[in-house]
This record gives structure tokens, sequence and C-alpha cells, in this order.
């Protein structure tokens, strides 16, 4: 009891000082008496009381007509908003096309002290914008509040700071007005995979019965981190006055933009003066379930690149277990979130797939299937191996909340990670035959270079001006095989990036 009446009682001083700072956040637009959010909807609001099937990090966009109150207010998942509403996306309401051009919260622009600057209130809160250390060796991170100075990792002493991360107190559109579908020049943004620091304890992690490589832990009060960076990494430049967002690091992007709210007391055009470049995001504590393969370098290519083997293999094994969980349960996939990350560090190598609840104070699905483990590994190996697809389609691992990541889904990576986990057998060597199937498309590329390919017999030559030797096709899973006088080209860049295989061949001759 005592526990928890001091947890309460920080919950309780932290609403109150969050009530200080944003007082618009507490207002409504309702016919109450006070004009103020009723404590029981801020307790809720806050996770301070149970919310169950009612998601806690909520964000609405804000759409106000000419006079300037709000006529739509659209709510999403905070996960889903700082992708679908992040500035330069674009939604459509009532049938009528916005762009999205801004954050803004309702209530600010309403007095005429803050008309001018109502979102400098939470841009300047360290709750709202917060600094995220990272690791360049290794791509550990971590929040800069937690003062770190040695990657936990890897041991690299030598971190930097990536862009600060801005948490989303709403949204409204460009301009604070509509816009012509004609006009409309769209920038596409996406949330990334959850991003999961923390590390694993010694004495929390147990084998999973009868798989090889792979360990199991159930860990409560992890911090996730959700991201959008931006066009091309960039993040989105904002004025830290009137809240105008567009994406790109350059206060060029905000030319010719808005204030994203209408006020009577802002008569004048804002002339952006105070920008900053962040990226969007926010952070949470949660429970969740962590399975942990263990890999070995000397056999396994630990490349944790994006395309590479590894990154295809982690991200579908992770949403092929989400969908077989969900199945086994008979719950909405988006009950759960998923998302994998690669660690690499002198105790070895590895690749961790978790598991957590998307709603706060959810139901504890993620944590609840660590005793039926083995047999939701076998519901997610015939979901993989139950396709007839060549990596990925609708009827397997895709569907509208993986979009973003559709290009790296391949089933038959995930078997391969999934294999190795449970029995410690690396992908098979490539037959001849399909060696020779994959290399047949590249011969009459390889003939513009000046390199002849024989693909007709079961050893494949290739010749060029400077000499003669083998090409040999090897599972990319693999760590890439040597020997002398042969050519060692992984399967995964004769199928997605063969420009990569065609330099590969003629720089080895």
């Amino acid at each position: 009891m005592d526990s928890y009446k001091g947890e309460l009682e920080k919950s309780l001083a932290a609403l109150k000082q969050k009530r200080d700072n944003h007082p618009e956040l507490f207002g409504t637009d309702d016919s109450s008496d006070s004009g103020k959010k009723s404590l029981l909807d801020a307790l809720y609001e806050e996770g301070i009381i149970p919310t169950y099937s009612f998601p806690k990090n909520v964000v609405s966009t804000y759409i106000s007509d000419i006079n300037g109150k709000v006529k739509y207010q659209v709510e999403r998942g905070l996960d889903v908003a700082v992708g679908e509403y992040a500035p330069g996306r674009a939604i459509v309401v009532d049938k009528t096309t916005y762009q999205i051009g801004g954050l803004y919260y309702p209530g600010g622009e309403r007095s005429e002290k803050n008309a001018a600057s109502p979102a400098k209130a939470f841009i300047q809160d360290a709750s709202y914008r917060k600094r995220i250390r990272t690791c360049n060796q290794c791509g550990w991170f971590g929040l800069e509040e937690d003062n770190p100075s040695t990657c936990p990792f890897c041991g690299n002493k030598a971190l930097t700071n990536m862009l600060p991360m801005l948490r989303p107190w709403g949204f409204a559109p460009r301009n604070a007005t509509s816009i012509e579908t004609a006009q409309l020049n769209e920038e596409y943004s996406a949330t990334q995979q959850p991003l999961y620091s923390t590390l694993p304890n010694a004495d929390d992690v147990t084998v999973v019965n009868g798989c090889a490589n792979i360990r199991m832990a159930v860990r409560s009060n992890q911090r996730i981190i959700m991201l959008n960076k931006g066009v091309g990494g960039k993040g989105f430049t904002i004025c830290c006055d009137c809240g105008a967002a567009m994406p790109g690091d350059d206060p060029v992007v905000l030319k010719d933009i808005l204030r994203p709210y209408r006020s009577r007391f802002a008569k004048t055009r804002c002339k952006h003066t105070d920008t900053a470049n962040v990226n969007l995001g926010y952070d949470f504590v949660t429970d969740m379930l962590v399975l942990e393969f263990a890999l070995d370098r000397q056999q396994i290519d630990i490349n944790p690149m994006r395309n590479s083997w590894l990154n295809r293999a982690g991200q579908s094994l992770a949403e092929g277990l989400r969908l077989a969980v969900c199945q086994e349960l008979d719950i909405e996939f988006t009950e759960l979130v998923t998302g994998y990350r690669v660690r690499q560090n002198r105790a070895g190598d590895f690749v961790d797939i978790y598991l957590y609840d998307s709603l706060s104070s959810g139901a504890g699905y993620a944590v609840s299937i660590e005793s039926s483990i083995r047999q939701l590994l076998t519901k997610t190996r015939e979901l993989l191996d139950g396709c007839t697809c060549d990596s990925a389609c609708h009827r397997c691992l895709k569907h509208y909340r993986n979009q973003h990541i559709h290009n790296v889904l391949d089933r038959k990576a995930a078997l391969d990670l999934l294999n190795w986990g449970e029995t410690g057998t690396r992908a098979p060597a490539i037959s001849y035959g399909n060696q020779q199937h994959l290399l047949k498309s590249l011969k009459q590329i390889l003939l513009l270079s000046g390199v002849h390919i024989d693909v007709g017999h079961e050893t494949v030559w290739a010749e060029g001006d400077n000499g003669k030797k083998k090409v040999i096709v090897y599972p990319a899973m693999w760590t890439k095989p040597a020997e002398e006088n042969a050519i060692f080209v992984s399967d995964v860049y004769l199928k997605y990036a063969k420009p990569y295989a065609l330099k590969t061949i003629v720089d080895s001759l």
C-alpha cells in the first residue's frame, strides 16, 4: 500500500504540473459550466486510473472554421498519428483534403498573451522535447535524461546526440485551411519500428525448451521510443512560436507557410524567426515479452544494414510471430506491437524480437504467452511455410499497418532465422539448378561489361579480359565464403539488388 501510495502521489503531482504548464490541454469546447475538463477525464487520459481498451496516448488533428472554432477533431493513437498525421501528409475529412502543416492544440491562441506563440510552452517543456543519445558503432540509443556515458551494447564512449524528439500535442492543417487536390504535393514519412534500448539481465532470461539458440524473458517497465525521422531522415523544421512545421532540416521549408490556426489576436503573419529541427516521437514504459536469438558470426551474416539478410529475417519473423499470436488468442493484430533489434558486444551477437500490448493498461496479451511459446513458434512456422509467394504477400505477412516495411518482408528469411533458433542449422546450400537460374538474368548485362558467363553447365564460369573464375551463389544467411579463384554472390543480391551482384562479378575479374 505504501508503494502504491507513493506512485499515486507522484502521478498526481505530475498531473498538476502539466495542468499548470499547459492549461489549454484541460479546457473544453462543450457547454460545461466551468469550460474545463473534469478530473475524472484527466485521470483517465493520464493513465492514473485503469484505461483498458481506451488508448492513453491519443492525439488529434484539429480543423477549424474561418472564425477559428474547431469544426472537426480527428483522433488517432499517437503511435499511428506520428506517421499518418505528420507534417507534409494529407488527410481527407468530410470530402475535403487537408495537408498537415503544424502542431497545434486549441486554447492557447485564445488569449492576447499567447496568441502569437502558443507552441513555445510545449517546445520548452522537457516532457515534450527530449534529447536522445546514440552510438554510431552499433546503433544503440537512449534518452539523455538517463545520463548514458558509455554504450551498454558495445562499450563505445563516443556517444552522439540525435535530433531532439518532440512529442506532438496536436496537429493542424497547413495555413489553417484546406487545399485543392491538384495543388497537393504530399511528402510521405512514417514511424520507424519501435526502439527498445534496455539491456537484458542475466537472471531474467530462460532457455526455451527444445530450442538451441533461443532464450526468453518477460520484462516489466521497459522503455519504448517511437520515432518519425521525416523524409530522408532530415526530421521536421518547426516554428517555435506558431507551431508551423514541414519536413526537412532547412528553415526555408517554412517559407510561405502561415500559422496552422486562426486567432483574432494574431493579425500579422508569423515570420518563423525561431525554428527547431526535430524528430517527431514519444517514449513510454510497458511490459513485454522478449525472444533472444543468439547468432554465430562465423556462420551467419550479422550485417544489420537495411535490406540485409538479418534485417529482413528479424523484421519478418517479428511480424509473423505477432500474426500467429493474434490468431491463437483470437484478437485483432492491432492489439499487439512488435519489433526487433540487433545487439553486438563482447558477449556475442544477438537479435531480439519483442512483443507488447498496443494499449495502455492492456490485457497483458504479450506477457501471457510465455507458457505457450513453443506452440506459438510452431504456429509461426506454419504461417511462414504455408504460403507459395516468393517473399511476402497479403496472405502471409503483409497488411495495411506494415505497408512501410513491405519491401523488407521475407517469409523465407524469417524461416531461416527460426530454424537457426530452434535447431542451430543454417539454410542449405543452393542447388546448381537454382544457381544457374538466378545467374541467367545477368548474362546479357554482363556481356555489355565485357564478361561472358556460361550458365549451361553445373559449374558456372565467368570470363573477362583479366581472367576466368567460377561463380557460386550462396544463401544470404551465410557469412560470405572465401575460396581461391571463385566469386561468391548472395542470392539476395540476385533477387533484389542486381546492380550489386553485377558489380561483385565484374570487380572480381
